[in-house]
């Protein structure tokens, strides 16, 4: 049997420590929680057949008040009054079958956690990490993958104790201990029974840990996952060097989000990593994401200003970036003209709210909402007026509903009212309907997220930005 499982049985059981070198405590308090999590879904399932024999697709749940419920193709999602989801596809096994990001986000949604939860976040803080590190218990043939996907069960011998190991009360500080024991967190151990050679188990645990997330982060397949919880454990100068070896690697997404992490830290050093990577970066070439997050790391801080300006009006000018329809990043790099370099962000900003992309208009649409300056309501107007179908308007008559203003909202019924949707034939919805059914709600949610970049760059931008003449 696996030494972790051979753990995992002892203390159920409170037998002995098993004997041998201790587990690893982030992967050990990973299988705990994630047989905590079949139990946690066979309730759902019960849920989902005693007590939702319904036609609709979301509401609040019948008998369980503050619940409330979304179906979702083979799937049901339940939320709890004080904010956890558990969200299950019926695999036809009773709720056995787990869905990584599924259990990352009910995890993370934990306003509460108990302690095997509290102890994996502690250690695996983000849905990335923990998803990766579920790989790594898949290879160690503790998890058995689905037949289909990313999904997967425990072993059967956890599927038998989920019971028993949901059950288990850790408040008591004596059982507490006596998990942290088995399962290697020496860390905790030292915590519940304080001594100087406890401390010193515990300091060895930290060293091994960092060295378990610096090896991550040196295999390709991994890096990116790895950045957030080394946050913890580096200090700022370590954490900068870890990062520039990513960065200096390519210019792609892990290096993009190395760059967002150091940007969390404006009382770090700089990384001159971030300058490296914007002279090497090719909008013929390379995914715009890094290079965005790189300009404004260095607008932000003041350094090498007009290059980070030229690099991003570069990127700005690519109709089609690889694997796309059209940019991506072009809202982003709009915006971020806006902020740093508003003489040459007009343009930018207005082929933004005219994109094909979806998520580039809806970029742009939510900032200027949210601005709300006066400038914001002309440029969505005239976005409008110019507009030819429902999909290419539907982030601009979003933003001008939510800016409610009477200008607003009769443009927004004029052009409805001459203008037709396209349904689609047949069974299903096409794009176009899609976008038109989400777009409201999506757009609120995307403007609640922008208040604070607005609140903090209205100040700057001159209330008719739209007519200033630069120099």
């Amino acid at each position: 049997m696996h030494p972790l499982l051979l753990a995992l049985r002892a203390a159920l059981a409170a037998g002995p420590v098993a004997p041998g070198a201790p587990p690893d405590p982030w992967h050990a308090w990973l299988l705990v929680a994630l047989a905590r999590q079949v139990e946690r879904q066979r309730w759902l399932m019960r849920v989902w057949h005693e007590r939702l024999d319904t036609d609709a697709f979301e509401g609040e749940v019948p008998g369980m008040p503050g619940w409330t419920f979304l179906f979702h193709g083979d799937g049901l999602c339940l939320t709890a009054p004080d904010g956890e989801a558990i969200d299950v596809d019926d695999h036809g096994d009773g709720g056995l079958t787990i869905d990584p990001y599924f259990f990352a986000r009910r995890i993370l949604s934990l306003p509460r956690p108990a302690l095997p939860e509290r102890r994996l976040r502690a250690f695996l803080p983000t849905a990335d990490a923990m998803v990766a590190a579920i790989r790594e218990l898949t290879e160690e043939g503790l998890l058995v993958p689905g037949a289909h996907g990313h999904v997967f069960r425990v072993v059967r011998g956890l599927e038998a104790d989920a019971e028993a190991l949901a059950a288990i009360d850790l408040s008591d500080a004596a059982l507490r201990a006596r998990w942290a024991e088995h399962l290697g967190d020496h860390e905790l151990l030292a915590r519940e029974r304080p001594s100087a050679a406890a401390e010193a188990r515990a300091a060895a645990q930290r060293e091994a840990y960092k060295r378990y997330l610096l090896a991550r982060i040196a295999d390709g397949a991994t890096a990116r996952a790895f950045i957030d919880p080394l946050e913890a454990v580096l200090t700022p100068a370590e954490l900068v060097d870890a990062c520039a070896g990513l960065i200096d690697a390519a210019v792609d997404a892990t290096a993009g989000h190395a760059i967002e992490r150091l940007e969390a830290h404006p009382d770090y050093p700089v990384c001159p990593a971030v300058s490296r990577l914007l002279a090497r970066a090719d909008p013929a070439q390379h995914h715009p994401y890094a290079v965005h997050a790189a300009a404004r790391y260095l607008l932000r801080r003041g350094i090498e200003r007009e290059r980070a300006v030229e690099v991003a009006l570069a990127f700005a000018r690519v109709r089609v970036v690889k694997g796309y329809r059209g940019n991506p990043f072009l809202g982003e790099l709009a915006l971020l003209l806006l902020e740093h370099a508003p003489q040459h962000a007009l343009a930018v900003l207005r082929r933004a709210l005219r994109s094909s992309t979806p998520v580039a208009q809806k970029d742009v649409a939510a900032a200027l909402a949210a601005l709300g300056q006066p400038w914001c309501l002309r440029e969505l107007l005239l976005a409008l007026d110019e507009a030819r179908t429902f999909g290419a308007s539907a982030a601009v008559r979003a933003a001008l509903s939510w800016m409610g203003s009477d200008e607003a909202r009769a443009a927004v019924a004029r052009w409805t009212q001459t203008h037709v949707l396209r349904a689609t034939r047949g069974p299903g919805y096409g794009q176009e309907e899609v976008l038109e059914a989400n777009a409201g709600q999506s757009l609120a949610a995307e403007i609640d997220e922008r208040h604070p970049w607005a609140d903090a760059v209205r100040p700057a931008i001159d209330p008719d930005f739209d007519r200033v003449v630069w120099a």
